[in-house]
């Protein structure tokens, strides 16, 4: 899902550290270990411990459906909860869809995007905001034939404790069937670590045949 958070006067980019630490932040609070997942370019920065040298935007997150009310609690026990960022309440979310919400922590805007599984289809789910993008829109990607396990892991990161992120696999077939140029730091550094073809291989078939649609969007 699109990366934007230059268009909230509040949000500017952010060094990688920060970015990290925000994410680490929402990665290893108690109530949420083992339903939040790290996403993204600062997944293999956060794997090898390097500083990945370039701003960073925000932070994704993904949640399974039926943990997103655990994350909406611990935003507002926290004082993060901003209803302004949240999908609920869009107004061209007529049917009150659950498509995540977004969060400033720490100054930092944390992307929380739910996704559940039909069978062995991925439905992930993600809101383009006013506040942050400058329109209002519901997203929803669609990817057949792909197990949990090839994308979702834990992971002990350096210096910190076992958080759940994405696969290496699945970030790099994901930044490569994007094709923003900004991705190639993390492509590389990904390379530089090393992945599991065989696993890169299902997770880029299935990425390659992905169907994104846009759910409704504001006027």
């Amino acid at each position: 899902m699109a990366e934007n958070a230059n268009a909230f006067p509040s949000i500017s980019p952010v060094p990688f550290p920060r970015a990290l630490a925000a994410a680490l932040r929402v990665l290893t609070a108690p109530v949420l270990a083992g339903r939040v997942y790290l996403q993204g370019g600062l997944v293999p920065w956060a794997v090898s411990g390097r500083d990945s040298g370039r701003l960073r935007g925000d932070v994704d997150v993904s949640v399974r459906m039926g943990d997103m009310p655990v994350v909406r609690a611990w935003l507002a026990a926290e004082g993060l909860h901003d209803p302004a960022l949240d999908s609920l309440g869009l107004p061209c979310n007529d049917r009150h869809g659950d498509f995540g919400v977004h969060a400033l922590v720490d100054g930092v805007l944390v992307s929380f995007c739910p996704f559940y599984f039909e069978g062995c289809e991925l439905r992930q789910r993600n809101a383009a905001l006013v506040a942050t993008d400058g329109f209002d829109a519901l997203f929803e990607a669609a990817v057949s034939g792909i197990a949990e396990e090839d994308l979702l892991e834990v992971r002990e990161l350096p210096g910190a404790a076992a958080v759940g992120c994405a696969t290496l696999e699945s970030v790099r077939a994901a930044k490569v069937a994007s094709g923003c140029e900004k991705d190639a730091l993390d492509v590389a550094e990904i390379d530089r670590i090393g992945c599991d073809p065989a696993r890169h291989a299902r997770v880029a078939g299935a990425y390659a045949a992905m169907r994104i649609a846009c759910v409704a969007h504001g006027e």
